[in-house]
């Protein structure tokens, strides 16, 4: 009896994994860019307020942002905003930057490059105790860039 009970739970676990899986709940991802998030996996929301200027502090129009997955263009004021959820950081952390001219002459020739930024545990905005969310940052980044 105890060899039916321990086969029959066995066959009830798998059929319920498989169909489970079928289903599409074996796992999940908001950026599959980044990889897989399984179920439970700590997540945090954050808004990137990004700002482009030269050596003279005037900002940069036309320049392509990106940042965890996501590319920006810079506005006339030299901003982009950058915002969503993932699973990639918790408290201490650096995050890179990539910096492109996309518009050749138009704006002036900006020299491409990586900035890596800081995110600490001073940027989170508000924490959650409980639960996978580990809370949001928000954080203003201004990025000096170099002409050509």
């Amino acid at each position: 009896m105890k060899k039916v009970v321990v086969s029959l739970r066995a066959l009830l676990s798998a059929g319920a994994t498989a169909l489970l899986g079928a289903l599409g709940f074996s796992s999940c991802a908001e950026n599959i860019n980044n990889g897989m998030a399984e179920y439970g996996t700590p997540t945090v929301q954050y808004k990137l307020k990004l700002k482009v200027t030269d050596q003279a502090d005037q900002p940069i129009p036309g320049l392509s942002l990106k940042a965890i997955g996501q590319s920006k263009t810079s506005d006339a004021e030299g901003k982009a905003l950058i915002e969503g959820r993932d699973t990639g950081f918790y408290k201490d952390h650096e995050i890179v930057v990539e910096v492109k001219d996309i518009d050749g002459d138009a704006n002036g020739v900006v020299k491409d490059q990586v900035k890596q930024i800081a995110i600490s545990k001073s940027d989170f905005t508000s924490h959650q105790p409980k639960g996978w969310l580990n809370g949001t940052v928000e954080k203003e980044i201004n990025l000096k860039v170099e002409r050509k």
